[in-house]
């Protein structure tokens, strides 16, 4: 992956100086990421192939299949597949309809919910079916799976075996940290709360010194394939830091984004994945 910095030029080349005089110099997800997205790969697969048992005799639609479980990490996949979804939600069964039908399978189910409705309902809406059916649980999966899926590459953590070897920040009174999306930052993992934190959570006077502003510095990043966005602070927040006199500090630092992520997101997914699965190291080239 290429990185363009977009914050924190300084911070982040004394990072990496920091990295080439430490005992290790690679950093691993230590199959963090694998262990979230393996599941959810299968998930998604087996709550298409299950709804997909009744769905075309039912309405005469399928939601799309992937044989190569990686293939769901398509965005463009996804997006089809979340539209389907909502557009099945209007669908409506009519049961008549299936009972008269000339396919066995069809005719089948339809003989199952006649006996299953009373005698004056004779269509209802799909998911209503379904849940007669049993088939509801695959039915609302297909849609949290996609939700799933595109979430779990919001916070990839990478540490080296030296993460714990803190080491001080000469750059926290400059530095500029806010909630904007990047997708290289310095996030919150050691212990304590940012001024952002302290406001969020209504320790409003900071009668708590549990402080941590990024006074000191892990052996440990994150990536992230969200989109990248300016996030500016509220104005209540604002308000607040400029009352207690101190600096605006948000739960990440953040550092730079990839170059090319809008065309290689489903490629960039696919790779992160696959060097979690088998825990391979990575090293920043600067």
């Amino acid at each position: 992956m290429s990185f363009e910095v977009v914050h924190n030029q300084q911070l982040f080349e004394y990072f990496v100086e920091h990295v080439k005089t430490s005992t290790t110099n690679t950093f691993k997800n230590d199959r963090t990421l694998a262990n979230v997205v393996g599941p959810l790969l299968t998930s998604i697969h087996w709550s298409v192939s299950k709804i997909n048992e009744v769905l075309y005799d039912l309405v005469g639609k399928s939601f799309d299949e992937n044989i190569d479980l990686t293939d769901y990490l398509n965005q463009r996949f996804l997006n089809k597949q979340h539209a389907d979804w909502v557009a099945s939600q209007k669908l409506s069964v009519n049961i008549d309809s299936l009972r008269n039908s000339i396919h066995f399978k069809t005719a089948k189910l339809g003989a199952k919910l006649h006996e299953l409705y009373p005698d004056e309902i004779s269509e209802d809406r799909l998911c209503s079916i379904l849940a007669k059916l049993g088939y509801i649980f695959p039915y609302e999966e297909v849609n949290m799976s996609v939700h799933r899926l595109e979430s779990a590459f919001d916070r990839v953590e990478f540490s080296s075996s030296d993460k714990w070897k803190v080491f001080n920040n000469p750059f926290v009174d400059t530095m500029y940290a806010t909630n904007d999306i990047t997708n290289f930052s310095f996030s919150y993992t050691y212990v304590g709360r940012q001024y952002y934190n302290k406001f969020q959570y209504f320790d409003d006077d900071l009668e708590f010194d549990d402080h941590y502003n990024f006074e000191q510095l892990e052996f440990s990043f994150h990536l992230s394939l969200m989109k990248p966005q300016t996030i500016h602070y509220s104005k209540e927040f604002i308000s607040w830091v400029d009352e207690k006199k101190v600096k605006p500090i948000a739960t990440q630092i953040p550092i730079a984004n990839i170059v090319n992520l809008n065309s290689k997101l489903f490629d960039y997914r696919k790779i992160l994945y696959k060097n979690s699965k088998e825990n391979n190291a990575l090293k920043i080239i600067f």
